[in-house]
C-alpha cells in the first residue's frame, strides 16, 4: 500500500482532532547544527493559545539538516530539508494522527536547500539553493507524495555591491502570488526578486525575462504579500520585502501581472541600534492576519522591529523594537488568530512566547519560553 494512502483520511481525524482541542496548537520547528548535543531534527511542542502555555519540545524526527520545513496546503504532510547519507536532499513525511512523523520518501538534490514552499494549491514544491545559487521544483501529486522529476534553474551574476556577500547569486527564498500564477525568488546575491511563472499543468517553473530591481545592496532575503481583503489604495497589492543586507523593509506595489514596483524603503533599526553591536543581520519577515502589522527579525541586535501599515495615506512606520529573550532569532511566526508570536532563537537554542496587542501590534514577552536545539524555523499548525 502506498504510504500516502491514508493521508486524507487522516487529515479529516486530525481536524476533527483539532476542533474538540480547539485552543491546543502544534509548533514544529526546524533545526541546524547546535551546541546542545541533542539530536538534529523536526522538532515538536504544544502550544495552548488561551493562555499563551508553551510545552518542553521535544524530537519529533531525528533527520540531519532538517532546517526549513513547509506543510502541504490541503493534507497532513510535511516537507523538510535534508542530509540524506551525507548527500542533500528533500524529504516528504507522513504526519499521523497523534503527529508522529514517518518519512515517506527523499529526493535527491544537487546543493543544500534554505527554504521550502508549496504554491497554494500543493501542485510543486519549491526549493531555493543558497549556497548552490538555484531554484528547484518537484511536482507533487494529489496524494503528496513527490514526483521524480527535478527542475533546477540556476541563476547567474551577482551585484557585487557588498564584497564577499553579494559576488554570486544567492536566492534565499519564493514568495507565490495572491493568485498563484507567479513566484517570485529574492536574491540576496543579484540583489532582485527573479520571478518565475507557474505552469500548473505542467508542474515546472517558467523564468520570466524581467526581474524585479530590489535596493543596490541591500540583500533581499524574505519577502510577504500582503493580506487579502486588507484595503487598497486603487485596487492594488502590497508586498514586502525583508533586505538582510541593508537592515530594511521594502514596500512594492503588485501589479496583478507579475511586475511590481518599489514605493520605498524603511530601517529595521537605526544606525545608531546597529552601532551597538558588531554584527547586524535581518531574518524574518511576517504579516499580522489583520494586515496592519509587520514584523522583523533582527539577528544581532536580537529583536523584533514592529511597524504599522496604512494603506490609504501609505504609511508604514516602526512603532516598537521588542528584544527575543534568546540569542539569533533567525525565524519567527504567528499565530493564525494573530494573539501570539514565537520567536525561534538559535544560538540561545529556544523559542520565546510573546502576546501581541490586537489593536496597537505591540508585542508582550510572556516570560514563556521552551528549549529548542539550534531552532530555526517555526510552523504553526
Amino acid at each position: 500500500m502506498n504510504v500516502f494512502t491514508s493521508l486524507v483520511v487522516t487529515m479529516l481525524l486530525a481536524a476533527a482532532f483539532s476542533s474538540a482541542n480547539g485552543q491546543d496548537l502544534s509548533i514544529w520547528f526546524g533545526t541546524t547544527s547546535n551546541n546542545a548535543g541533542q539530536e538534529p531534527g523536526i522538532y515538536r511542542a504544544s502550544f495552548n493559545s488561551e493562555n499563551g502555555d508553551i510545552s518542553k519540545s521535544e524530537l519529533a524526527l531525528a533527520l540531519d539538516g532538517a532546517g526549513w520545513i513547509t506543510w502541504h496546503p490541503k493534507l497532513p504532510v510535511l516537507y523538510s530539508t535534508a542530509n540524506v547519507n551525507g548527500k542533500p536532499a528533500i524529504c516528504a513525511i507522513k504526519v499521523a494522527e497523534d503527529n508522529s512523523l514517518s518519512i515517506a520518501q527523499t529526493i535527491e538534490i544537487n546543493d543544500g536547500s534554505c527554504f521550502l514552499t508549496t504554491d497554494r494549491d500543493g501542485v510543486i514544491l519549491i526549493s531555493t539553493q543558497y549556497g548552490g545559487g538555484t531554484v528547484v521544483s518537484i511536482p507533487i501529486k494529489k496524494d503528496g507524495s513527490l514526483g521524480t522529476e527535478v527542475q533546477e534553474i540556476k541563476h547567474v551574476g551577482g551585484s557585487k555591491v557588498v564584497k564577499g556577500r553579494q559576488n554570486s547569486p544567492h536566492p534565499h527564498y519564493a514568495s507565490i502570488s495572491p493568485d498563484n500564477r507567479f513566484v517570485f525568488v529574492p536574491d540576496l546575491g543579484l540583489d532582485q526578486l527573479v520571478t518565475y511563472a507557474i505552469d500548473a499543468e505542467r508542474k515546472k517553473l517558467v523564468a520570466r525575462d524581467a526581474p524585479v530591481n530590489a535596493i543596490a545592496g541591500g540583500g533581499p532575503r524574505h519577502m510577504k504579500f500582503g493580506v487579502a481583503g486588507y484595503p487598497r489604495v486603487e485596487n492594488r497589492q502590497f508586498a514586502f520585502v525583508l533586505n538582510e543586507l541593508a537592515m530594511s523593509v521594502s514596500i512594492f506595489v503588485y501589479d496583478g501581472n507579475g511586475g511590481m514596483e518599489l514605493m520605498h524603503s524603511v530601517p529595521t533599526l537605526t544606525e545608531e541600534e546597529q552601532a551597538g553591536e558588531v554584527f547586524n543581520s535581518g531574518s524574518e519577515i511576517r504579516i499580522h492576519p489583520s494586515g496592519q502589522f509587520v514584523y522583523t527579525g533582527n539577528r544581532g541586535h536580537d529583536s523584533i522591529s514592529v511597524f504599522l501599515f496604512t494603506t490609504r495615506s501609505f504609511l508604514f512606520r516602526r512603532i516598537q523594537v521588542a528584544p527575543v529573550h534568546g540569542a539569533w532569532p533567525r525565524n519567527f511566526n504567528l499565530t493564525p488568530d494573530g494573539k501570539w508570536l514565537i520567536a525561534a532563537c538559535r544560538d540561545s537554542n529556544s523559542a520565546t512566547v510573546f502576546s501581541i496587542d490586537q489593536k496597537t501590534g505591540k508585542l508582550t514577552y510572556q516570560r514563556k519560553a521552551t528549549f529548542v536545539p539550534g531552532a530555526i524555523c517555526v510552523s504553526i499548525r
